[in-house]
């Protein structure tokens, strides 16, 4: 009974912070909005060719189980809430765009799987930074930086993961 409450809550943090309400942005959708416009910038201006840009908010399911992957009872305390993710074409690209970003924002975890790949091949840039919108209760957003061999590698390849469940939205 209690988890239920613990998700009954989730939910009604999930509907008052991430669900638009008579056609107000959500809080979600500004912050997205509003990185990607800096994101954007940092792009055209040092002419950083990128393959794909997305950004998502994580869904209900997934933070259910992060969270007590994680345990933790605030939904705000999840690193990834909110995340972008950049494929660039080659690795100078790539560690340009890295280079400007830690320039713009705060960043409180960085790894690179890059230089030192996971066992299966995996090999990508995580970055985790404070948000610095108080409009939204969120600590920290994600940015994971590919290179478009290694994404597609682990979208298709030897570093995909079994034990997840992607779902493509179009």
């Amino acid at each position: 009974m209690v988890s239920f409450y613990k998700s009954l809550l989730f939910l009604t943090m999930i509907i008052n912070n991430f669900i638009p309400i008579s056609g107000f942005v959500t809080n979600a959708n500004f912050i997205i909005n509003s990185e990607q416009k800096i994101f954007n910038q940092i792009l055209d201006t040092y002419r950083l060719p990128c393959h794909l840009q997305t950004a998502r908010v994580k869904s209900f399911e997934s933070s259910l189980q992060k969270m007590k992957r994680v345990n933790t009872e605030n939904v705000y305390d999840l690193y990834d809430l909110i995340g972008f993710r950049f494929v660039f074409y080659t690795k100078e690209d790539l560690l340009k765009f890295y280079h400007h970003v830690k320039l713009e924002k705060t960043l409180l975890y960085t790894k690179n799987y890059i230089s030192e790949p996971k066992k299966n091949g995996y090999a990508a840039m995580h970055l985790r930074y404070k948000n610095e919108y108080s409009e939204c209760p969120i600590k920290q957003l994600e940015c994971q930086l590919y290179i478009i061999s290694d994404y597609y590698n682990a979208l298709y390849g030897n570093s995909i993961r079994k034990d997840k469940n992607y779902t493509l939205y179009f």
